[in-house]
């Protein structure tokens, strides 16, 4: 592989799950970065209007994020990177290592950004203009209430599953995801005509199923079981491949059209669909327990694997997946990649990985076959990201004391800047050719959310 990662001062101490070094995921630095971007917003009065997005890796802007505006469906996930250090620092210390700001200190330090970023996502949750409630609200807000006990969290939550489920239409048998559908190529904006649902709507079904069940609320449930069937049925294709969005008639409830909006073509494989359908159908499995989903998703994953297996003996790094397994490449040997479709496919693996392990052993291995890793897969997937696409120019926290009013001393968060704001390079956002404005080769904030974020599954599942 690649030039190893440079050691930084305060880096997390090796951790290792089957061979392979996750202390990177882990480090001082990823701390560092969050930080240095946090505290650029934290004088401002909340709520903020703008959230950090992409992070140009060329240009005049390189190294710094691009933001949009606070309602963009990205919002939460910023914020659910703060909070996926905020769980480390309260229930797994021992992998933070920073001698100058102990993980009890750090994790009032970060529940105060936290929150600070958290107040216009509060504000939004009850929006019913987007199917994205749950990747506004889960990553920060339910994480919050998971923590800290904080209700107002919980109550933004739950009132955000109910906006959601607002969406859904007993004709089509599907929540509505866009309201319309608008880029060079075509403009679909009659609800009364079109009902827009994409493939990654299969991950905001969390939410309905987790305040379905705190609430004890059944039609919460069957309204996100009922969307997954529907999305077996329409968005997946007989290879478990994915199309990115279907447009129904509202009227029969049956597709009209099947096409794409940030894929490559219509009838091409986007990778980081792809990985939306590997991840949201584990999850409806993990609610479920209907192996009809658990096989959804492994057959779904089994198809990415493949499709990235094709790169083995063309390209560098296969296993970080080309943002459209089917579109053309300028340079064979240096593919355009989607690092985020590649980290979201890990978390996916690793929630099949879990279910496989309950189950008995023949059944197990009925569903996935006797010679599949899902661990091993999701390992090394992010083995290879790291190697290829984690920003090598380090941050790091310095030690500074302040000195209040009463002459006692207070460590602050001060940080040796990165000039590269996000964790990873590589992502694309974007790359369809009729899209307004395309986004590609960049670095992406929930790229390194569900980087973070499978750093912490490890965790509670006690790999680490």
């Amino acid at each position: 592989m690649g030039e190893a990662p440079k050691p930084v001062s305060g880096a997390a101490k090796a951790l290792m799950v089957k061979g392979i070094d996750l202390s990177q995921i882990y480090s001082e630095n990823v701390l560092a970065k969050l930080v240095q971007v946090a505290q650029k917003s934290s004088k401002l009065q909340a709520p903020l209007t703008a959230y950090p997005h992409t992070v140009a890796q060329r240009g005049p802007d390189a190294g710094r994020y691009e933001y949009r505006e606070a309602d963009f469906w990205t919002c939460g996930f910023f914020p659910g990177s703060i909070y996926t250090l905020i769980e480390r620092s309260i229930k797994f210390p021992r992998v933070i290592d920073v001698p100058s700001h102990p993980p009890s200190q750090l994790k009032d330090q970060l529940l105060n950004l936290g929150r600070h970023w958290s107040v216009a996502i509060n504000h939004m949750s009850g929006r019913t203009d987007t199917h994205d409630m749950g990747f506004i609200v889960q990553p920060a807000l339910q994480k919050d209430y998971e923590l800290t006990g904080n209700t107002e969290s919980l109550e933004s939550v739950v009132k955000a599953a109910y906006a959601l489920a607002s969406r859904y239409d007993e004709r089509v048998k599907a929540i509505r995801s866009w309201d319309v559908a608008i880029n060079d190529r075509y403009s679909i904006t009659d609800m009364d005509e079109n009902f827009l649902v994409i493939i990654d709507s299969m991950c905001n079904l969390d939410l309905l199923y987790w305040v379905g069940h705190i609430q004890q609320d059944q039609r919460l449930i069957q309204i996100a079981t009922q969307h997954a069937d529907t999305i077996i049925h329409e968005i997946l294709r007989p290879d478990h491949s994915s199309y990115h969005l279907v447009n129904f008639s509202p009227k029969t409830g049956k597709a009209q059209a099947k096409m794409t909006n940030q894929g490559h073509k219509d009838d091409s494989t986007w990778s980081r669909g792809q990985a939306w359908s590997i991840m949201g159908f584990a999850q409806t499995y993990a609610w479920t327990k209907d192996t009809k989903y658990l096989f959804t998703a492994i057959e779904c994953a089994k198809y990415f694997l493949r499709r990235c297996e094709e790169g083995n003996g063309k390209w560098h790094h296969p296993r970080v997946p080309a943002w459209d397994f089917d579109a053309p490449q300028e340079d064979e040997q240096e593919p355009l990649r989607d690092v985020s479709a590649g980290v979201i496919t890990a978390n996916g693996l690793l929630i099949i990985h879990q279910a496989l392990q309950a189950l008995p052993s023949e059944e197990a291995q009925n569903l996935a076959g006797a010679n599949t890793d899902f661990l091993q897969v999701a390992l090394a997937i992010v083995d290879e990201t790291l190697d290829m696409a984690l920003d090598r120019d380090f941050a790091s926290l310095e030690p500074r004391t302040t000195v209040n009013g009463d002459g006692a001393a207070n460590s602050i968060l001060a940080v040796k800047e990165s000039k590269f704001e996000a964790i990873l390079r590589h992502s694309t956002a974007n790359h369809n050719q009729h899209a307004h404005k395309p986004y590609c080769d960049h670095g992406l904030v929930y790229a390194d959310y569900f980087f973070l974020e499978f750093g912490n599954k490890l965790l509670r599942a006690g790999y680490l």
